[in-house]
């Protein structure tokens, strides 16, 4: 027991300011970060028998002709107020209070996955970008190659991520950003913005042995008249209440629905559109726009099953949602 103890340790910025009382840091085991709750990792076995088993809505797959509708999105300044653009599976350009964001850019295909629907702005257009905010390192939310077009069109462009995230970005661009590594629970302030870190139930990993090294989250961002909740990747775990006891109820939730077939696999780091709105609802969110589906084909299910079913089970429930096209503008 005492073996175990040596090799467990926390991890925080000291430099930024903690909202949870008693918190001690960001766990890590071996220099590996680990979940708030149990840590459930696949193996190449399941790996293998998710890849060798049937999938139920296979013939569906296959006939579907996915074709998504597109607004395209010429200028930035056709955003005026606060705003929302989804461009494709996470990746957004948000603009609150005068600010203006992106989160998890990925402008085209990904290491042997090719991109799914069209890009619905042409990137030249992200200049003047003050905030970049990256959830965790998977190659589907950290593009090297966005990443370095944004850092060279921005070089003011201030970078908030998980720790160990920050020094991969550093090595793309010219020094110039300002990048801050956070751990969960921890803010950065500037006003009018503050942005937090926070849990997400997801894991990390870029390479052959680096898995858990750079830590994965979700972001709080408030400005002086609204909230947003962005959830990056994560499984469906306590953390949504805590974020609402320990933020309140924000304006907008940016949720992950997509991604999640077959569940037995899928479950422990995605949330199904079910999930997704049961989420929505322990958060309180005024409004809930989903993300994460219809770009890039990583799982069992159809393109369109993931906003199908969300959209019909938001009806049900009486949930208010927004379900925009790629590139529509979304006022908050």
């Amino acid at each position: 027991m005492k073996k175990i103890r040596k090799n467990i340790d926390y991890r925080h910025n000291k430099d930024l300011v903690t909202i949870k009382s008693r918190w001690s840091g960001n766990r890590t085991f071996r220099g590996r970060f680990l979940n708030n709750e149990r840590n459930l990792s696949h193996g190449i076995g399941s790996i293998l028998k998710w890849r060798l088993s049937a999938n139920p809505q296979r013939v569906e797959k296959r006939n579907e002709k996915w074709n998504p509708p597109v607004r395209m999105l010429h200028s930035l300044g056709e955003v005026s107020g606060d705003a929302l653009v989804w461009l494709g599976h996470s990746s957004f350009f948000m603009q609150l209070d005068g600010k203006r964001f992106l989160l998890d850019p990925v402008f085209g295909s990904i290491p042997f996955v090719r991109r799914e629907s069209r890009l619905p702005v042409d990137p030249g257009i992200f200049t003047g970008i003050d905030y970049l905010l990256i959830s965790h390192d998977h190659y589907d939310h950290l593009d090297k190659k966005s990443v370095k077009r944004v850092l060279a069109m921005n070089p003011d462009i201030t970078v908030v991520c998980g720790i160990g995230v920050g020094e991969l970005i550093a090595q793309w661009g010219d020094g110039s950003a300002n990048i801050v590594e956070a751990g969960w629970y921890q803010r950065y302030d500037a006003d009018p913005i503050s942005i937090t870190f926070l849990p997400a139930k997801h894991w990390s990993k870029r390479g052959a042995n680096d898995g858990g090294s750079r830590l994965w989250g979700s972001f709080w961002i408030s400005g002086s008249r609204r909230s947003v909740y962005y959830s990056g990747d994560t499984g469906y775990g306590r953390h949504f209440r805590e974020v609402r006891s320990l933020c309140g109820q924000p304006d907008v939730a940016v949720i992950g629905i997509g991604a999640y077939k077959p569940r037995w696999f899928m479950q422990r780091n995605h949330i199904s559109p079910y999930e997704a709105l049961d989420a929505s609802a322990e958060l309180g969110a005024g409004l809930t726009v989903p993300m994460h589906y219809g770009t890039f084909d990583l799982s069992d299910e159809p393109l369109s099953d993931p906003p199908r079913v969300f959209a019909r089970e938001a009806g049900m429930r009486d949930i208010p949602v927004a379900i925009p096209k790629l590139g529509e503008i979304v006022r908050l």
